[in-house]
Parts: structure tokens; C-alpha cells; sequence
């Protein structure tokens, strides 16, 4: 088995199941992912799924009741842990000092939503107009709420099915949280910090993915924290010190069926250097450009990723559905007899009685 690979799976805890809580979880991976798509479950419960002995959507809901973690935007909108606040605080300045994110600001009809909220309590967009159906179509009282949560005047107290539930900072944070902007250093030494302890090592432009303005930020950060001696490099690859003498374990043969927004599979070209695997979401794409399906899955096994299975949840006839079936080489007995065991693993999970083929 390849070393460089098993230090990555050991970071990522996708064998060795995450033994303390939720909220610790999410913040050694840095964060857990969003996503609106629901071809089987919501991209965040999936990813917890494979690193949680047990794992229950509830739990997630919990946590972020409890105030152990919220909601805001990492690389993507993400869940984070309550102690990242003072680092996601940088990206809430940056838009309230006018930096854009979707679209102008009206500063008008922030304030009627913001006096709105403040008087009333939580709300949702529905709340003020009825919806009128995708991000394309978005009211104009719903950016008003989504310009004053980016700019973090607003917080999602929690979500509604998926809809958002805002409400003021003060009714959500709790008392003891630290709410002062981190520095420009300290913000640069977190992102290295968390990338390099879930991820095991990596370069300064994997580190600042999806990250605009911010490759100088992780650039100053890796000078003082190789300076200070915190950080190492050793082939081209920096390291947290103290992970330099960790042994990997060895990766079980078993198959796991990852998320399209699995951390482990985020980055592609850094998933193509590292594990020679090409992948891409097809569900953005036409469907005559597509190779392998509309939501298909990568399939790790071992320290491998060894191919792609569509899956689709057909809740009404209670089955999952296999739509396609893509392996890099033929697989073996052990492989397959793992493989149709995660699949009904993972059917029982998302509470569907039936695997079938089509």
C-alpha cells in the first residue's frame, strides 16, 4: 500500500471511526459540506456516515442546537465548529466592507429585513414572500437575507426541511464564544493548520483551494509556522511537525462509497496526483455529456479508488437504485463481496429496504 495514501486516509478517518463527538469531528475536518442535492441524502449527512460509528442525521441537528457548530460558508456553505467563528468573522468583514458575493447589496431593504427579524424573532424567505423556486429566482428579500447572513449580521439558527432560519448573532452565539476578528496571521496559521491535520500534507495552493485573496494569507502563514518550526516540508509537501513520525496504519479492505463532496475527494487534481483517479460530478453537465451518471459515487477500497456507481433513492418503491456501474479493472471476488456489502450498508441507512440493479 502506498504510504503518502494512508496518511491522507488516516487524516480523513474514513477506516478508523471518529471516536469523540460530532462537533470535534467537524472541527478536525475544518468543515462538512453543504449541498441542496438530494439524488440519495444531503451531501453533509453522507460524508458524516463515513466516519461515524452509528452515524444518525439527528445528531448533526443536535450539535448545531446545542450551539456546538453553525452554519456558514467555508470553501462552500458548510457547517463549522462553534471555535471557527473568529476566523470565519474575516469573511464576514470582507463582505460588509464591500466586498461582492452574489449581487449588489440593497442596503434599503437589508435594514427592513434586519428590523424585521430583530422585532419579530427568527425567520425564514418564505416568511416575507412566497419562494419562488431556485437560486436563479431568488427574491429580493431573500438575498436581502442571505447578503446580511455573509456579511454575518444574520446567522441560520437551524433549517426548516431545507430552508434557512435566521436570526441576530446575539440570540445564537453562545456566551462564551470569541467573536473578535482573528488576524490576518492567525486566520492564514488556522487554514494551514486544519488542512495539513485532516489532510496529512499538501501545497500552499491546495491549502488556499476555492480561497480568493487568500494564497498570500497561507503564503505568510507557512513562512512564520515553518520559522516557529511548526510546519515542515519534505518533498515538495508541508506537513504539521508533529505528524512527521506518525506511522500510517493500513488501510482495511473495505469499501467505502464516498460523497462528490467528500474532502477526500474535493480537490481533483490533488485527487489525480495522489490516488490516479479522474473524477468529475456529472450532474452539472448535459446528460449526453455524461460518462458515468448523474450522481455517481467514487468507490474507495483500500488505499485505492477503484471506480464510480450511480446511485439514485427511489423512495416510493422503497429501493436504491444501481442506474451504473463503472470499475477501473475488473474487480475480484473480495472486492465485489465488500462492495455489495457498503451498498446494503448504505441503503440501510438512508432507510431504504432494497437494492436493486436497473
Amino acid at each position: 500500500m502506498d504510504s503518502s495514501r494512508l496518511k491522507v486516509l488516516a487524516g480523513q478517518h474514513l477506516y478508523e471511526p471518529w471516536k469523540g463527538s460530532l462537533s470535534g469531528l467537524i472541527s478536525h475536518l475544518g468543515a462538512v459540506q453543504l449541498d441542496a442535492i438530494q439524488v440519495i441524502s444531503r451531501a453533509h449527512h453522507h460524508q458524516l456516515f463515513n466516519r461515524v460509528a452509528h452515524y444518525q442525521e439527528s445528531q448533526l441537528a443536535d450539535a448545531e442546537a446545542k450551539r456546538e457548530i453553525f452554519e456558514y460558508w467555508s470553501h462552500a456553505a458548510a457547517y463549522l465548529p462553534m471555535t471557527s467563528y473568529p476566523y470565519a468573522r474575516v469573511r464576514m468583514d470582507r463582505i460588509r466592507e464591500g466586498q461582492r458575493h452574489w449581487f449588489e447589496k440593497n442596503a434599503k431593504l437589508c435594514r427592513y429585513v434586519l428590523d424585521r427579524i430583530r422585532a419579530e424573532g427568527q425567520l425564514k424567505a418564505s416568511d416575507f414572500v412566497k419562494a419562488k423556486g431556485g437560486w436563479w429566482q431568488w427574491s429580493d428579500e431573500k438575498k436581502a437575507l442571505e447578503q446580511l447572513f455573509h456579511e454575518g449580521e444574520l446567522m441560520v439558527s437551524h433549517r426548516d426541511g431545507f430552508q434557512k432560519v435566521f436570526d441576530l448573532p446575539e440570540r445564537i452565539l453562545p456566551s462564551d464564544t470569541v467573536t473578535e476578528r482573528a488576524s490576518d496571521l492567525d486566520y492564514g496559521c488556522y487554514l494551514v493548520r486544519t488542512f495539513l491535520r485532516c489532510q496529512a500534507f499538501g501545497r500552499v495552493e491546495e491549502i488556499a483551494y476555492l480561497r480568493p485573496g487568500d494564497k498570500t494569507l497561507v503564503k505568510d502563514a507557512v513562512a512564520a509556522m515553518r520559522k516557529s518550526g511548526e510546519v515542515i516540508e519534505q518533498n515538495g509537501e508541508l506537513m504539521l511537525h508533529c505528524a512527521e513520525s506518525v506511522p500510517p496504519k493500513k488501510a482495511p479492505r473495505q469499501v467505502r462509497l464516498l460523497s462528490p463532496f467528500d474532502p477526500l475527494i474535493l480537490q481533483r487534481k490533488r485527487l489525480n496526483r495522489l490516488f490516479d483517479f479522474q473524477y468529475q460530478l456529472e450532474c452539472y453537465l448535459p446528460a449526453p455529456k455524461r460518462r458515468f451518471g448523474y450522481f455517481a459515487l467514487p468507490i474507495l477500497y483500500g488505499d485505492k479508488l477503484v471506480g464510480v456507481v450511480d446511485l439514485k433513492a427511489d423512495r416510493p418503491n422503497n429501493q436504491l437504485l444501481v442506474k451504473a456501474l463503472h470499475w477501473q479493472k475488473k474487480p475480484g471476488s473480495g472486492l465485489l463481496g465488500s462492495f455489495n456489502k457498503a451498498l446494503a450498508d448504505f441503503a440501510r441507512f438512508h432507510g431504504i429496504k432494497e437494492v436493486v440493479f436497473v
